[in-house]
């Protein structure tokens, strides 16, 4: 392995991976909590989606129902 390669990873380490683990560290205290954290972050903005898209599929299905019926108001 080169010395450029070498100095590479152990750049990325000191200014990508220290102080993301520092930050967590801080906010969410000893690793394990922080794990279980990041863990939580994915299903977050999934679930925002899937009431969206519920609420569009809801609001499509009631404007179509009163097309059907002769209401002017859709």
């Amino acid at each position: 392995m080169s010395r450029t390669r070498i100095w590479s990873v152990l750049v990325f380490i000191a200014f990508a991976f220290a102080p993301a683990t520092v930050i967590f560290w801080i906010r969410d205290g000893p690793l394990r909590e922080a794990g279980a954290s990041m863990d939580n972050l994915p299903s977050d903005p999934g679930n925002g989606i899937s009431e969206t898209t519920g609420e569009i599929v809801y609001s499509a299905g009631t404007t179509l129902q009163r097309a059907r019926d002769g209401d002017d108001r859709t």
